[in-house]
């Protein structure tokens, strides 16, 4: 739905604000923070300076929402492939398949979340507390999947769940490096024997 915010002269502006959200998410995702400045937000949101500051406050403020928007689909995803999965061995591997093979010709690369630790760090004043909310978020859910697994049987003896998670999460951060550092899909799945002789 349509909202309107006023440009500071003449008529207010219309614009929706969870399509202006997702062109800011696309562009940090693509630029990272510092690469991004206020004059292409503007522009690629369509929004005067006044209406964006007066929709989404900082451009800080409004660089957490994109973390936040982009963690929720991640985490999402992840929920929903682990409920559909054959069994919480097969949602890991899935999962990790899934991020090696993945590559976009028309869109950004590599993941918002990684991209934004990468630059600012998880002390960042700018982002540190979102980036380690996202994190944990993602983690709980690989956790989750390794502990039913060492309910299950599944897990091999002597692996600590909460420790494969870990180990599966960092090959999972790594790929998303290669993807950006231009590794090909064949070179990241190179990694997948990593993640199957871990869980077998």
């Amino acid at each position: 739905m349509a909202k309107s915010a006023s440009t500071g002269r003449g008529r207010p502006l219309q614009f929706d604000p969870e399509q202006a959200l997702q062109q800011a998410m696309l562009l940090f995702w693509a630029q990272g923070y510092e690469g991004t400045s206020t004059s292409q937000l503007m522009a690629t949101m369509g929004l005067s300076k006044s209406s964006l500051y007066q929709a989404f406050g900082s451009k800080d403020a409004l660089f957490n929402l994109c973390l936040d928007r982009y963690g929720e689909m991640t985490a999402g995803y992840m929920s929903d492939t682990l409920a559909q999965a054959k069994s919480p061995k097969q949602f890991l591997l899935d999962l990790v398949e899934a991020t090696a093979s993945y590559h976009s010709e028309d869109g950004p690369n590599g993941c918002l979340l990684v991209n934004s630790a990468c630059e600012l760090g998880a002390e960042s004043p700018r982002a540190g507390p979102m980036l380690l909310k996202r994190r944990d978020k993602a983690l709980a859910i690989m956790q989750q999947a390794c502990r039913a697994m060492a309910e299950n049987g599944e897990l091999p003896k002597g692996r600590e769940p909460d420790a494969v998670a870990n180990q599966v999460f960092a090959l999972i951060c790594g790929l998303k490096v290669m993807e950006r550092m231009s590794f090909t899909p064949q070179q990241r799945r190179d990694c997948l024997q990593m993640v199957e002789r871990l869980l077998s």
